[in-house]
Formats: structure tokens, sequence, C-alpha cells
């Protein structure tokens, strides 16, 4: 379907004068201007149609421009859109919503708190893991353990986790940086297993700072904006367990991996591990509304009953609606094998690109896949940290040459399309990457 805006309008040029782009670029003012969607294919304000192998950042998973999704907004927006749920407010649609989330959580899961974004519910959990001691009688337990690269989201709290921000002022000292299991990178273990390494400085880190100093440990359990990386399988169990085994938290981070994004409802479910919380957002309603939500283990939901938080939308009549909706579209279409199909689709695919000079791996879980890109295969250093231009080069010319929209994560190309995407669809995006990819000059940058 050919979609256009009026051309005498210079969307672009209104666009650069009022909107602050998140990391936008000040120099160039060029904008896709996108006007509507349909599955995987978007289009832009010159009837240009796409392949969106991004997902609107990884959360489009049932996508775009689902009728239904729509029909059930209005519907309960025109009964009652929002009443607050807290002290002793309830409502039918968020009772519902969070019924269908435990039922697939893992079986420790006993309560759900609601948010609007990832980054709220992950800043939440942070209060929520702290208060959690202090209730029990251990207020020093502050610390937090997280692998170094990781993202918690963009509130003061995420940085906090990040280890601080440049420019944002002093950040708590609380964040304790391990090494993450980029098995790729063999040269972080010094020629040793990859989780025996990481379990060894997990166990080393708490006799230093003390088990009764810290309070959880922070996991993505796909690392998601540090390149789309697969941890191996032995590594959750291994680490939880010794989390648990010193009364120490685990807050596993699900705001990309749940809703079929890795291949399943939960990944912690891949894992056979049990939480203590579990943190939701992006796929949660496929981005049709801001959701975001936290799920409890039934004795912290027990200590923490009543505790503040959750903000003036948690509870949201019509983003519950949707939420519960967008279940049922991934159950009745049984995207959690398609993404593990088209996933293994991919990989199958981009594998003979490990032949050209600047791709050092291609990996991936579910529809979370990366091709990272160096500038020598044998010291493995990032094709970015020699040309930096090319983390804006590479995906402005496939979207121009081959019409297809992807993304730089953490030195990888990441594709992650929605879930809907076809056995064409996928070929097509593989396709254009290997093209590109085999245009870059690893001695130049050019992209010939």
């Amino acid at each position: 379907m050919n979609i256009k805006t009026d051309p005498t309008i210079d969307w672009a040029a209104r666009d650069a004068r009022v909107v602050h782009h998140p990391h936008g670029d000040v120099t160039d003012p060029a904008r896709l201007v996108l006007v509507r969607g349909k599955g995987s294919t978007l289009w832009d304000a010159d009837g240009r149609d796409y392949i969106d192998a991004h997902a609107g950042a990884w959360l489009t998973q049932v996508g775009h421009g689902r009728e239904e999704l729509a029909r059930i907004a209005a519907e309960q927006m025109s009964t009652l859109a929002h009443f607050t749920i807290m002290g002793d407010y309830a409502n039918i649609p968020t009772i519902e919503f969070c019924e269908r989330l435990i039922a697939r959580a893992p079986k420790n899961m006993a309560k759900v708190r609601l948010m609007s974004s990832g980054s709220e519910a992950d800043d939440e959990a942070l209060q929520l893991v702290r208060l959690y001691h202090h209730k029990r009688g251990q207020p020093q337990r502050t610390r937090i353990l997280v692998l170094r690269g990781s993202f918690h989201g963009r509130t003061y709290g995420g940085a906090e986790l990040a280890g601080g921000r440049p420019g944002i002022g002093d950040v708590p000292n609380n964040a304790i940086m391990l090494t993450p299991p980029l098995s790729y990178h063999s040269e972080l273990f010094g020629g040793d297993d990859p989780t025996d390494f990481c379990v060894r400085e997990l166990e080393q880190t708490i006799a230093r700072v003390g088990a009764d100093n810290i309070a959880a440990m922070f996991g993505e359990l796909v690392m998601g904006p540090a390149g789309m990386i697969p941890v191996p399988d032995d590594y959750w169990p291994r680490m939880v367990a010794v989390l648990k085994s010193h009364g120490i938290l685990f807050v596993a981070d699900e705001v990309v991996t749940a809703f079929g994004r890795a291949g399943a409802w939960y990944t912690s479910l891949d894992y056979n591990l049990t939480p203590d919380i579990i943190v939701l957002a992006k796929g949660i309603a496929s981005g049709y509304v801001p959701l975001g939500a936290l799920l409890l283990d039934g004795n912290l939901a027990d200590v923490l009953d009543g505790a503040g938080g959750g903000g003036s939308y948690a509870g949201h009549l019509m983003a519950s609606a949707i939420g519960s909706a967008n279940i049922d579209i991934i159950e009745r279409e049984n995207l959690l094998e398609a993404s593990r199909l088209r996933g293994k689709q991919f990989l199958d695919e981009l594998g003979e690109l490990i032949n050209l000079p600047i791709v050092g791996d291609v990996r991936g879980r579910g529809l979370m896949i990366g091709v990272e890109l160096v500038s020598d295969k044998a010291t493995r250093q990032s094709l970015f940290d020699t040309f930096p231009r090319l983390k804006k080069e590479i995906p402005l010319f496939t979207r121009r040459k081959h019409g297809v929209i992807t993304a730089i994560h953490g030195g990888a190309v990441a594709l992650t399309p929605p879930l809907v995407i076809t056995p064409q669809e996928v070929s097509k995006v593989a396709d254009a990457v290997g093209d590109v990819l085999a245009r870059v000059n690893i001695h130049t940058g050019q992209i010939d």
C-alpha cells in the first residue's frame, strides 16, 4: 500500500525544530518520518516501505497495525480509561491481566506491581530489594551486583546500576561490577571456562564485600544493549545458586527477553530459575501502550506488602486490557515457537558472514540476533573503536539501499524484528545485512 503525506509539508524540518531526540545527532537534520505499519512492514511519509528488523526498540512482538488492539483500547477508554490502584482501589482488567502474568511465570511468583516503563520498573526493583532487607532488620544490605556493560534503565536508579554516567552528578558507590560471560571474548577469562571464571569471581567478591552488605544482583538473562549476547546455559543457574546460598536476592531483568523475544514467555523458565523479582516491559504490550511490571516472589511480596511506589498510572485499565489481548495474540499465533524458528533461520542464513574480515561473531537467542563487527579478528577489537562513524553509516546504508531498518548495539548489528516476521522477510533482512557488511572496507572504513 502506497502511503504518502502532503508533499508540501517538510515534516523533518518541523521535527528538528521542536523534538529532542534521545541519542539524536544535532549536526544532522535528516529524519525518517514514519506514518504507518502493518506486520513487519513500515511506511514513511514519502510512501517508501521498509522491513522492520528493529521492532521499535525490540518490543513490537505482535507486529504493527493490530486493529483488534485498537478496538480493545477504544472500548476500555469509553468505559473507564483509568483509576488509581493505590490503597484499596481495584479494577477488573488489571486483576485479569496480573492473573495471566502469574499463570505463565515461575511457580514462586505470587504478586504483580505495575508501572509504565522498563526503566521505571528497574528503578522500583532497586528500591524494593533494599526495602526488603531494611524491613527484615538488615538495613546495611544496600550494595548491588551487576554485570559490566549491562543496562537496567534510564532513571537515576538505572545510572546507579551502571556505576554512574558522565555529567549527571554523583552516584552512590553501591554498584559492584562483575565480568560478563561474553563467550566470544575469551580474553576476559584467562583461558578458563567463562562460567567457572564468573562463578569464582562472584564467590570472591562476596567474600571481599561481605554478603551482609549486598542486597541483590541484577542480571539481564540475555544481554541486549551490550550486543544481543546469550550466556552459557549453565551460567545463570550456577550464579543464582551462589546468590541464594548467601541470602542475596536475584532480580531477573527480562525487560527485553520476555514475551517471546528470546523464545519463551520468560527466559527464567528456560533456565529453571526462581528469581525474587522479574522485571518486565517492552513486549508486555508490544508497544501499543507504555507498560511495565514487576513479578514478586511470594515471600518477598509478603514482606513488602503495602509498600508505596507504582506511580499514578499503575494499574491503568486500558494498558491492562491491551496487555491481556497481547498475550492472547502471542498464544493464538504461536509466536513463542515462531521466535525460535525465525531466530534459528537468521543464525543459519547469517552464519556464512563469519568469513567476512569484519565479522567476529554471529549469535542469538530467539529473535535477539547479534552480528559483532571487529577490525581485528585476533584481538577482537570493535570495528566501531576504529571507525566510530560506521555506527551510524551501516544502519543508514542498510535502510536506504535495501529498505531494512536495523540498529547497532554493543559493537554488533542487532536484529530484533517483530515475532510475526515471515521466513521470506528473514531472508531479505539477512541478504541485506550480508550485502552491506561485505561492502565495508576493513582498512578504510568506507562502504563501497
